[in-house]
């Protein structure tokens, strides 16, 4: 069997018999593509770090009836500094469970796969809003899935010059103040909080590291997208639930 090359992150791992693992890998030339590696689990395996989650490597494998198999992998990022604190931990957990719902296995996304790595170069630097970035992340996966808001217009009435004045998940973006007050239901947002998110489309997600947020954008973003990743995807998130959980928590 040919052995192929391709460069990787782990998004995913489930434990196999006594020593093995399946991992979950979304690489750029195959895509999301499950892999098997043999004995990884075990303390001395040359595969034990370059199969943990959030790992970011090159991978040599080859194609099985079914899976594929890791036959050697070279670490170009580990990413296990994430790991370190609760927040990184659970953002980047968010992040990466996000990709594998939004992606099918072998259906290659090179934008998808930069932003994510770009997204996890981001969350090590202590000092970028996190909060912020995972909300650009939300807004620009869903954007390049398939699922982009429509946030210029109404998107009931479909009057083009009307201005956005509520997010309605159903209708797939903003909605006119006429139609909202009519009874279309929505979320009411300020127009900063508008005017925001259609910036965040625009740019690299490089850029979110130098964009100041309200403490209520970010609160409005955050239904807004949690409401339309639900419509959309029909699935609850753990990792946001546990994030929500934990802050409660320190807020006591």
């Amino acid at each position: 069997m040919p052995l192929m090359k391709a460069r990787g992150i782990v998004i995913k791992t489930i434990n196999l018999g006594e020593a093995e693992k399946i991992i979950t890998l979304f690489t750029d030339v195959f895509g999301k593509i499950e892999a098997v590696a043999h004995g990884s689990r075990k303390p001395k395996s040359k595969l034990l770090s370059s199969t943990q989650v959030f790992c970011y490597g090159e991978y040599v494998l080859y194609k099985g009836k079914s899976l594929y198999t890791i036959n050697q992998a070279e670490i170009i990022q580990s990413f296990q500094e994430l790991l370190d604190d609760l927040y990184t931990l659970t953002y980047g957990s968010y992040a990466v469970e996000l990709v594998d719902v939004l992606t099918q296995e072998n259906d290659r996304n090179l934008e998808l796969f930069a932003l994510l790595l770009k997204c996890m170069y981001i969350m090590t630097d202590s000092n970028v809003d996190i909060e912020l970035l995972i909300r650009a992340f939300e807004l620009k996966s869903m954007s390049i899935s398939g699922y982009m808001p429509n946030l210029y217009g109404c998107s009931s009435c479909k009057e083009s010059n009307a201005k956005g004045y509520a997010f309605s998940s159903e209708s797939g973006g903003l909605i006119c103040k006429r139609c909202f007050d009519m009874g279309e239901p929505g979320i009411k947002l300020d127009p900063s909080t508008i005017g925001l998110m259609r910036y965040i489309l625009k740019l690299d997600i490089e850029k979110v590291r130098t964009i100041k947020a309200s403490i209520n954008n970010k609160i409005e973003m955050k239904k807004v997208l949690k409401d339309y990743i639900k419509y959309y995807l029909d699935r609850e998130f753990k990792s946001l639930e546990f994030l929500d959980e934990i802050k409660n928590a320190d807020n006591l």
